[in-house]
């Protein structure tokens, strides 16, 4: 079974993003949230455990608000 890093987390939220599915404002403000957690657990501020779940977290809210139609 292979683990969710968060570099990896970040890059499926931009690939959503990149490739529509994801509202691009959204998917912007995950990806500066989960840069976030990266440095919070890289300051031993929160757990590995911890940063994995926050960073999926911010992914699924990406991942649940499509982009608007185009004009």
């Amino acid at each position: 079974m292979s683990r969710d890093s968060l570099p990896v987390i970040r890059e499926r939220v931009r690939v959503a993003w990149s490739t529509r599915r994801s509202c691009g404002l959204i998917a912007l403000a995950v990806g500066v949230r989960i840069d976030r957690i990266i440095e919070m657990e890289a300051a031993g501020r929160v757990t590995s455990h911890d940063a994995i779940r926050m960073a999926a977290e911010a992914e699924a809210v990406a991942l649940c608000l499509p982009p608007l139609p185009l004009q």
